[in-house]
């Protein structure tokens, strides 16, 4: 039950957008309330012709505005009560507790807003903080091209520039659209998510199962197919993290053909969030311990009320509610917030409670059976029970991976302070697959996706700072590292089935994405996408070299001159001109989840990494 930490890249914090001298100065925005787009957009050429004439058009569009907003009303009416109060010193009461009230409203509107504006509304995974000018409300086209660009991030507090603009790059489609419903999206892509769907089927049958057992079954026969309930899941649970199995269930979806309906394709593609199949399945298999332990538990008080000879049922009693404790442990550590806090006791709970139940659960079958077996022998007692064979495969799985336990050399190239390059040149691996590493093997794992060389004999992870462990090695160098078991494959896999595709990365994220677009050479259209702070003395030029050789026309976003992009934004963008059918995004937790939320609750099919391992 040993589970790998899939540790992405985070991206750099955000920073003050700078400003050069040849790039247009800021332009100060307030949100309207349209959400249309204009009905005009202009081509390339009248866009830089916009471009060298924004200072003016600014300075006007800035003047001819009124203060039509709430805030500016307010500051009107301050003002007017201030003069009011310094005009004249014979107000009545009435009056100087209207006045009093009118500046406590005030008072509290401002700080109202000043709130609002503290709180992330990325919380809301949505772009609803930002409204987009109607068509009537724009003067000028180069007034609407900097309102799409300065748009507020769902990453970031404050607007800032894209790299679009900046270096005066190609227009394109208009802002995002805004979403149907609100509530919808929340339930479809969020509680009814692939992941989830796939462990209500899990959890959903086996609560079936379990009812008809309870009210079917009395005695040795519920306590038979209890067991063998129990062992079912735990198999299931373990084998669908087990490299060959994943590896084999993307080799089969990734036939899935491009001339399927996108729909069919778009839900095949969902294969990556195999998760759910696995914690389903766990806690199943618990729901069901839960219930053997009861039948156990009753039918020693049974026999001890009984007066009859119960020797061997009280260890049986005891090696069933060990393992029950301890898989309520895990179940508890798995909790997001706390997995979230205790990694390494998550990872604890997992490895050593997992191996800890197993064991107990394999006297305990056996003690079970010897008591059951009547003037049968133990063995062939054994052989007619399926939860022998089930925990006979269980310890298979759980023993393959550290049979190709190995140490192997490490070549670090220290790129930055933030990022290395760790070379492998006797570690094969295959298209889109990774592999997890550890300089304390007992206790720790980390899963990077690798870039393979052309000949897929060697191989090398792009790590870069993002905790504690990254940072070791950035600083040391590692010369050796322990591997086990055999690549596997990521997300990335399921690309080839779409016929264009939209990549994006941050930071590190850049890597499982080389890897990809290395392998993939001209098979499939796809344009790139990398945000990170200072590509080229972050990662090298070598990097700089290969992002450039699998799509010379990338988007590459240096967020130390723009600040922190917004990444939902721009890929919509691209998504729209490239007429792509998917997306594609490697970042870390936040960034993923909220940028394939903010897609799909669009319409627009976008896949990223579940963190759920």
């Amino acid at each position: 039950m040993d589970v790998n930490n899939a540790e992405m890249a985070a991206a750099v914090s955000p920073v003050e957008p700078s400003t050069s001298p040849t790039q247009p100065p800021p332009c100060v925005l307030s949100p309207s309330h349209g959400s249309h787009p204009p009905t005009h957009i202009p081509n390339r050429s009248r866009h830089h012709q916009y471009r060298h004439q924004f200072s003016s058009v600014s300075t006007n569009s800035s003047s001819s505005s009124s203060p039509s907003s709430i805030s500016s009303y307010f500051s009107s009416s301050k003002s007017l009560a201030s003069s009011k109060a310094s005009s004249s010193s014979s107000h009545t009461d009435s009056s100087n507790s209207h006045t009093r009230e009118e500046t406590l409203l005030f008072r509290l509107w401002r700080r109202a807003r000043k709130a609002m504006a503290t709180i992330h509304h990325y919380i809301r995974d949505d772009k609803g903080a930002f409204m987009y000018p109607a068509a009537y409300e724009v003067g000028n086209p180069l007034e609407y091209e900097h309102r799409r660009y300065w748009t507020r991030s769902i990453f970031a507090r404050d607007p800032v520039l894209s790299y679009d603009v900046e270096k005066g790059g190609a227009l394109y489609p208009g802002p995002l659209p805004e979403q149907e419903s609100y509530v919808w999206p929340k339930i479809r892509h969020g509680f009814f998510s692939a992941y989830r769907r796939l462990f209500g089927l899990i959890f959903l049958t086996n609560l079936a199962g379990l009812l008809y057992v309870v009210f079917s079954f009395s005695g040795p026969g519920r306590l038979v197919h209890l067991s063998t309930a129990v062992s079912a899941n735990l198999l299931v649970a373990v084998l669908i993290r087990q490299d060959f199995i994943v590896n084999a269930i993307f080799a089969v979806f990734a036939l899935t053909p491009q001339w399927f309906p996108l729909r069919i394709r778009r839900w095949v593609a969902k294969v990556y969030e195999y998760g759910g199949v696995h914690s389903g399945a766990a806690i199943a298999a618990t729901m069901w311990y839960i219930f053997l332990t009861v039948e156990i538990t009753r039918t020693y008080a049974r026999a001890v009320h009984n007066g009859a000879p119960a020797s061997h049922m009280l260890s049986l009693l005891l090696l069933t509610w060990v393992p029950l404790l301890i898989l309520l442990l895990i179940l508890i550590f798995t909790i997001p917030e706390l997995r979230r806090r205790f990694h390494d006791q998550f990872e604890a709970s997992h490895r050593f409670g997992g191996w800890l139940a197993i064991i107990i659960i394999w006297v305990q079958a056996i003690i079970m059976a010897n008591a059951t077996r009547g003037e049968k022998s133990l063995g062939r007692t054994l052989a007619e029970n399926p939860s022998f064979w089930f925990l006979i495969i269980i310890s298979a799985c759980i023993i393959y991976p550290w049979l190709r336990l190995r140490r192997v050399i490490v070549r670090p190239q220290r790129l930055s302070q933030h990022a290395t390059r760790l070379w492998f040149d006797t570690v094969k691996v295959g298209f889109c697959q990774g592999f997890a590493v550890s300089d304390r093997p007992l206790f720790e794992w980390h899963t990077f996706a690798s870039l393979p060389e052309p000949d897929f004999k060697s191989c090398s992870l792009l790590v870069s700072n993002a905790g504690d462990w990254t940072k070791k090695q950035i600083n040391q160098g590692p010369h050796k590292l322990w591997i086990r078991g055999i690549p596997r494959t990521g997300v990335l896999r399921i690309a080839p089935i779409f016929k264009s595709v939209i990549m994006v990365a941050t930071g590190s994220g850049i890597g499982p994405q080389l890897s990809f677009l290395l392998a993939c050479g001209n098979r499939l259209k796809c344009r790139l996408l990398w945000s990170t702070r200072s590509p080229q003395e972050t990662y090298g030029r070598e990097i700089l070299d290969l992002v450039n050789k699998v799509d010379p026309q990338a988007v590459i976003i240096d967020t130390k001159k723009t600040g922190r992009p917004d990444i939902v934004q721009i890929t919509y963008e691209l998504y729209k001109n490239e007429e792509a059918e998917a997306v594609f995004i490697i970042s870390n937790q936040k960034i993923t989840r909220s940028t394939v939320y903010a897609l799909e609750s669009r319409g627009i099919p976008a896949y990223g990494p579940v963190f759920d391992s």
